[in-house]
């Protein structure tokens, strides 16, 4: 299975934040354990982290927000014994949107980090 198909898959669960926030809710806190547990089975992949925002706020904002969302899972993965080495990570901001439409059902699937594998 290529990267791509194994991406589209997605074997690794998003986890989403709150307006404005980067704390980790318990619903993420579960999905990172699954994913930390899918991680050890699958010893040579690696991820990227990509930290995701909604359209509200300024570009700047959003980019800052998004870097420290995908720290926020960065590190609690690595507190979960993935090494760091497995993991890397990406602001992106409002950039790429999950939902386009403007209303808080679709602004709250934009607020998450998001997995990519890298490598298998």
């Amino acid at each position: 299975m290529s990267l791509e198909e194994l991406n589209s898959t997605s074997p690794l669960d998003p986890v989403f934040f709150e307006l404005d926030q980067s704390e980790l809710l318990p619903d993420g806190r579960a999905a990172l354990q699954r994913n930390a547990d899918w991680m050890r089975q699958w010893t040579s992949t690696r991820i990227s982290i990509e930290g995701h925002c909604d359209e509200r706020g300024t570009n700047e904002y959003n980019l800052a927000l998004g870097e420290r969302r995908a720290a926020a899972v960065r590190d609690y993965l690595l507190g979960l014994g993935i090494a760091a080495n497995r993991v890397a990570t990406v602001s992106r901001g409002e950039e790429s949107p999950f939902c386009t439409d403007s209303h808080e059902g679709c602004w709250s699937r934009n607020r998450r980090g998001h997995f990519i594998i890298t490598a298998k």
